[in-house]
């Protein structure tokens, strides 16, 4: 006991003249019981596992209600994982379950928020841990997918083997209890959603709407909760 009482004191001490976020990201981690993961688990592998390769400040909630804000994160596509920065630049894997989180990601000329939740069932191939990004909120949800898989690759008649990260991305529309994948064109869409067909062409018409792009699918969805 006294010996864990003088490490915490040397952690505390080593932290003083830290900047205000990494005290944040200390305590933060202590309170959620953080693990250290190792940053050169993807070896030779060209590009990044990460939703963005550079840290991201965001906010998150956890499973037992705590909440954290301006924090520094990096989303793994890979394992669908959720990490924040530690010291040395040490990605930690909170052990108490992350519930929902959002991201501040840089995009040419400004900022795109992102919000990512869990705790869906009735998905196909995906459990409740399973993080959604959520496009479209209400009665009807549109939920986006977005995976990386490692890909070997191997040239005909060659012994050298490489290495990439490949992108998949689904999208979901969630209504009752119930996911649907759905692509990304109108009429796979319009069938999914079942009722208002009329209501929604003629939005998509007058609104001159591209239902394959993220933000015209969002809109359509928003539209139809209105219905």
């Amino acid at each position: 006991m006294k010996r864990s009482l003088t490490l915490l004191v040397l952690a505390f001490l080593s932290l003083s003249s830290a900047t205000a976020f990494s005290q944040a990201a200390y305590f933060m981690v202590y309170d959620a019981k953080g693990q250290v993961t190792a940053r050169n688990e993807y070896v030779d592998v060209t590009g990044s596992p990460y939703l963005s390769p550079d840290w991201v400040t965001g906010s998150f909630t956890l499973a037992n209600g705590k909440s954290y804000s301006d924090m520094k994160i990096k989303y793994d596509l890979v394992k669908d994982m959720m990490y924040v920065k530690g010291g040395d630049d040490d990605l930690i894997r909170l052990l108490e379950p992350v519930k929902e989180f959002k991201l501040n990601v840089p995009v040419s000329g400004g900022m795109d928020v992102r919000f990512y939740k869990s705790g869906y069932s009735n998905i196909p191939n995906t459990t409740n841990s399973y993080f959604f990004e959520v496009l479209a909120d209400g009665k009807t949800q549109l939920l986006k997918k977005a995976t990386k898989i490692v890909q070997v690759n191997k040239e005909y008649n060659s012994a050298t083997a490489t290495k990439s990260f490949e992108d998949i991305t689904k999208y979901y529309i969630y209504a009752d209890g119930k996911g649907t994948l759905v692509k990304k064109d109108k009429k796979s869409i319009l069938a999914a959603l079942g009722s208002k067909q009329t209501e929604l062409e003629a939005y998509i018409k007058e609104n001159k709407l591209n239902v394959k792009s993220d933000v015209g699918f969002a809109k359509l969805i928003e539209y139809y909760n209105t219905l």
